[in-house]
């Protein structure tokens, strides 16, 4: 039986090693300053095909030894990568088919990395020869609590091995030609198709645009579903040779949390832990921060790893600000909160050269234990060990989903038009940083979750519509549920085909209404809404014409368009339950209006109006409720807090906390287990 995060305690602590990036005679003192933050664990290997297989079925393990050993004699937890992220020099010269073909019809060279294409049988032969070298010589070691395979997954590949692999699938998919024709629509501008050999796959030469959007959307949601079915037959093959020597060991893959190449609910089912990347920019909100770890717990619904951060600043973003002083304890313990059971940096060490030679690491340049980010690493490192087993073992809970789906999100990008300012994350982060900011826990989950826990329920732009999902709302709805949908949701089918009969026809019943078309906003507009308790908001980017049948009209448009007074938002009760419908997008002042009305018709905990800046978190084991409150921002900030219990206690201080008012210091956490 697959081991549990909440078996590898004390939490892990640690992130990517690379001492093959440095002379052997530095590894020692690297041991010695690690250890000194605290440091339980490394993550190694990530890269290093090329020293391991220096040419073909030619193995040396050398090195990769000797960094093993040293780690295991200093009592270091190993999470051993696979190292096929990246290809070695001898192995394109030999296989030009190794490297990936781009949009643009290119071949691509060798260099960089996460340049394999997933259907080469070169590639797949090699790196099952690699993974399998790896798998018998270090799957018995103690010292490796978790196994990493690849690194980063994502890319698209556009070359004949994969275009024969695509038409495979399709087949796999259709059938006959015929129905792929129906699905696809393909009379339209001569795509009609009479033999699967004539379908290449649709890139910047063929039927995807410059400018963005696709010809054919059915194909190009396609050929989305294929890229990210080949990748993670890649990580299904390596992981597979693993399992054949070590039946235990947790398997992962790092994710990134909302980047779009994947459908990381279809891979979920493969992974045996979540763990992913957290980089946010200077100026990412604290609620996008929350949403993205929220996200990586609802794909299993389960605590994952934080895999990587940084601990300063990184060097790949336009601005790669410092954090502040205690902005890495905070973004720590907000992962935590939100489900991260590990604490990882990339990276243990700073390069030299390359491109990550900026990129900070715990030792730095300075090379120097009285570094300020040093010597925050090791307060965050200090403050873990006081933390029990048993918050391990703890978990969210919410009364409040957000669907979050990808082939919508995929099927947005596809469209052309209605607005090119049109963006399906910032749909679903509106949503979720209302609830965010009044301190309303929200799961994050897919299109097949149960519905049935929640009372309330959430889908923005939920663009396609996927087969059965309407009779869920319904049921949903039906039996006392709150359902939430707005502009362009439930809009075509799983091929892009739009849904006749009026706009959200599918779910017409429950949302008591149908839209008959669109007007497309520019930026500079002068159209708002107006409640029916006489608040205004802005009306933003799409302003959807709505004809009511059994639903009721709760906000209309105000503007010198014909459409002036004409339903905004409205709501619909059905059997047990109500559904309400945005026909447009709505600023921070729409939403508050209309979050508030939500909570009431979903009947939640009245909302926490506090936040501004303080996040107030929990988890749950079977004997203890685990409260984080954090200052997520660089002022001081005061915050009423109430246990609702005698017997709280925060346990970085070893205090007793009681219901009052306390002061909060920039970026300050308190863990109160009550």
């Amino acid at each position: 039986m697959t081991k549990s995060l909440a078996q590898l305690y004390p939490i892990l602590f640690g992130g990517d090693y690379n001492p093959e990036q440095w002379p052997e005679s530095t590894w020692e003192q690297d041991m010695t300053m690690l250890t000194k933050a605290g440091i339980n664990s490394a993550t190694i290997n990530v890269f290093s095909w090329a020293l391991l297989e220096p040419k073909e079925n030619t193995y040396d393990f050398s090195m990769l030894d000797k960094i093993v050993n040293m780690l295991s004699e200093h009592h270091f937890k190993i999470v051993m990568a696979t190292s096929t992220a990246a290809l070695p020099a001898w192995m394109v010269k030999a296989y030009p088919d190794v490297t990936r073909v781009d949009t643009h019809g290119i071949r691509q060279g060798f260099g960089k990395r996460h340049n394999a294409c997933p259907n080469s049988p070169n590639f797949q032969r090699l790196a099952k020869g690699l993974v399998t070298a790896i798998a018998n010589r270090y799957g018995d070691n103690p010292a490796i609590v978790c196994w990493h395979i690849s690194n980063e997954y994502g890319g698209q590949c556009y070359c004949e091995n994969c275009a024969a692999a695509f038409r495979l699938w399709l087949k796999q998919r259709y059938t006959t030609i015929d129905a792929l024709n129906t699905a696809w629509n393909s009379n339209f501008w001569s795509h009609t198709f009479h033999d699967f050999e004539e379908i290449v796959p649709p890139d910047q030469h063929t039927d995807e645009f410059e400018t963005g959007g696709a010809v054919l959307g059915g194909e190009s949601l396609d050929y989305r579903r294929f890229q990210s079915d080949s990748l993670l037959a890649n990580f299904k093959l390596e992981k597979d040779l693993i399992r054949t020597v070590d039946p235990d060991t947790p398997i992962t893959t790092n994710f990134m949390g909302t980047q779009k190449d994947l459908d990381y609910f279809k891979w979920a089912k493969a992974l045996d832990v979540i763990s992913w990347d957290n980089y946010p920019s200077f100026d990412t909100p604290a609620s996008f921060t929350a949403m993205s770890h929220d996200l990586m717990y609802g794909l299993k619904q389960q605590p994952f790893m934080l895999m990587e951060q940084t601990p300063g600043s990184q060097n790949w973003q336009p601005y790669n600000s410092l954090k502040e002083p205690g902005e890495l304890r905070m973004l720590s313990f907000q992962a935590m909160a939100h489900g991260a059971n590990t604490v990882q940096f990339f990276q243990l060490r700073q390069s030299r050269n390359g491109c990550e030679e900026f990129h900070s690491a715990v030792i730095s340049h300075v090379n120097s234990t009285e570094t300020r980010i040093f010597k925050e690493t090791a307060q965050i490192g200090a403050d873990l060990k006081l933390l029990p087993a048993d918050l391990l073992t703890s978990q969210k809970q919410s009364e409040v989903a957000i669907i979050f789906d990808w082939e919508s999100y995929w099927g947005v990008d596809f469209s052309v038009g209605p607005n090119v300012r049109l963006n399906y994350v910032d749909q679903v982060h509106a949503y979720y940083q209302y609830f965010y900011q009044h301190n309303i826990a929200v799961d994050l989950i897919s299109t097949d979750a149960d519905l049935s826990s929640y009372k309330l329920v959430v889908a923005p732009l939920m663009f396609i519509l996927k087969t059965g999902f309407a009779d869920k709302v319904t049921d949903y709805v039906n039996q006392g549920g709150t359902f939430v949908t707005n502009a362009m949701s439930a809009t075509v089918d799983e091929e892009d085909n739009v849904l006749l009969g009026g706009y959200l026809t599918a779910l017409h019943d429950v949302l008591g209404l149908w839209v008959e078309e669109w007007d497309s906003l520019p930026p500079v507009n002068n159209c708002r809404i107006q409640f029916d308790n006489q608040t205004t908001a802005k009306a933003d980017m799409l302003c959807d014409i709505i004809h009511l049948e059994t639903a009721t009209t709760i906000a209309a448009y105000h503007t010198d368009k014909f459409y002036n007074e004409y339903p905004a938002i409205t709501a619909n009760h059905y059997g047990q339950g109500r559904a309400f419908f945005a026909g447009t997008y709505l600023d921070q002042a729409g939403m508050a209006a209309f979050g508030q009305q939500l909570i009431t018709a979903a009947g939640l905990t009245h909302p926490d109006d506090q936040n501004d800046g303080v996040e107030l978190t929990s988890r749950y084991s079977n004997d203890y409720r685990y409260d984080f409150l954090i200052n997520t921002t660089g002022q001081a900030k005061s915050y009423h807090y109430d246990p609702a219990t005698t017997t709280a206690h925060e346990l970085l201080t070893d205090q007793l906390i009681q219901t009052g008012d306390y002061q909060l210091a920039p970026y300050a956490v308190k863990i109160i287990r009550a």
